[in-house]
């Protein structure tokens, strides 16, 4: 196949967006340790953890997200980050 699939082109990817998939994956490994208290369903909490971790997976590779998308991972990473927080 030619390189015309987004998997085959290459890309860099900037600080920020670094950055961004960085804090997806602390918020999804934080959430193993929080879940009963943020989610109450095991299944639930890791089916949100795999969508944060998918989504940056895709972002440290250059691949960027819908943007629809893009914002409900944010918001989820935020809110979580938020019922997480111990002050």
């Amino acid at each position: 196949m030619g390189g015309r699939s987004r998997y085959d082109r290459e890309t860099t990817v900037d600080d920020q967006v670094l950055a961004e998939a960085e804090a997806y994956s602390t918020v999804a490994e934080l959430l193993d340790d929080y879940r009963d208290e943020v989610i109450g369903d095991r299944t639930v909490a890791t089916q949100v953890g795999n969508v944060l971790h998918s989504a940056a997976i895709e972002l440290r590779a250059g691949r960027a997200l819908p943007i629809g998308v893009r914002r409900a991972v944010r918001g989820l990473a935020n809110a979580l980050r938020e019922s997480m927080d111990p002050r």
